[in-house]
């Protein structure tokens, strides 16, 4: 198997995974919050006004270790996802650590 067949099938594998996140929208901002069910913390922050995502570091490590792969590609990966489920383009990425940052945290309203 080639490296860019092998990147093909991750990337199928990791679309999968980020499809199961479920969309938390708030009235405040213009913000989505994605998570998975009954999570606190979202893994991926989406501001639609300013094109901004935040993500986890927790979500990446694992993805990253799982598949073996660099920060720099798991980034390309979830940058053409956001891009293709919510027609956003242009947009800036930054990893977040949850635990110090109440960036990924989901308001009650």
């Amino acid at each position: 198997m080639s490296k860019e067949e092998y990147y093909s099938k991750i990337k199928k594998i990791i679309y999968r995974k980020f499809d199961e996140l479920e969309v938390v929208k708030r009235n405040r901002g213009n913000n989505l919050y994605l998570r998975y069910k009954n999570e606190e913390y979202a893994q991926i922050r989406i501001n639609k006004k300013s094109d901004f995502v935040y993500y986890s570091y927790t979500l990446s490590d694992k993805i990253c270790k799982i598949f073996q792969l660099e920060k720099r590609d798991f980034e390309i990966i979830l940058r053409a996802w956001i891009e293709d489920t919510f027609k956003i383009k242009q947009i800036l990425i930054q990893r977040c650590n949850v635990l110090l940052s109440s960036t990924l945290y989901i308001p009650l309203k």
